[in-house]
């Protein structure tokens, strides 16, 4: 078997990783409109005109059921001010921003990432890797930023403390994605090019002999 033949892999290996990275990039750009239209906050439970009001004061001299009524409407005021003191702390911390930047900057390179994989370019390692730093740095700075001001709002909700964890170490897990569109830019570059860098071993080099023009021995020659 021609040695060649050891690395002719489809190029649908990478094209398939270039339609991957497309619907990261479609995400993308979803998400930075999101940002820009609905804010951090986004679209959540209480977007829809059901936010709770202020209980007032509690009914001292008011019925069983009035009283129960009361405890239930302060849970859920309270629950809506951490809440909003969440989202309050978010946004001041300029994750939105944050967002948007690395967002562009993924636009940046993903988009001439997909042109190197889909043609399996040799400069696909240089942009794979480009585009997975990018991914991982912002993916690891929005978490250290958010974490704990999500960790605390958790704390906060009756039972959410036990998963309040959860939000801290999603500084460890958040760069995982990156991680891996490093790993595969590497292991699809080397798929397609590195036999070609691969130097040849001694049992392959061509080497040229000299030619050995016979010897006249005159009248000696046996």
């Amino acid at each position: 078997m021609d040695i060649n033949s050891i690395n002719k892999h489809s190029p649908w290996w990478a094209r398939v990783f270039a339609i991957f990275l497309g619907i990261m990039l479609f995400f993308t750009v979803a998400n930075l409109f999101y940002l820009e239209i609905f804010g951090v906050n986004g679209i959540n439970h209480y977007s829809f005109g059901n936010e709770p009001n202020d209980p007032g004061e509690y009914p001292t001299n008011g019925t069983e059921e009035e009283q129960r009524d009361y405890n239930y409407s302060l849970s859920e005021w309270e629950d809506y001010q951490a809440y909003m003191n969440m989202m309050d702390e978010l946004e001041d911390s300029n994750l939105t921003e944050i967002t948007q930047v690395f967002a562009i900057l993924t636009l940046l390179i993903g988009i001439p990432a997909i042109a190197m994989f889909w043609t399996q370019n040799e400069k696909m390692l240089y942009f794979g890797i480009g585009f997975g730093v990018v991914s991982m740095v912002g993916e690891i700075w929005k978490a250290y930023i958010s974490s704990e001001i999500v960790a605390s709002f958790m704390e906060s909700v009756p039972g959410g403390a036990d998963y309040s964890w959860m939000a801290k170490i999603s500084v460890f897990t958040s760069g995982f994605c990156g991680i891996m569109f490093i790993g595969l830019a590497i292991v699809l570059h080397s798929m397609y090019h590195n036999l070609n860098e691969l130097q040849q071993s001694g049992f392959h080099l061509k080497i040229d002999t000299p030619l050995q023009e016979p010897t006249d021995n005159g009248d000696n020659d046996v």
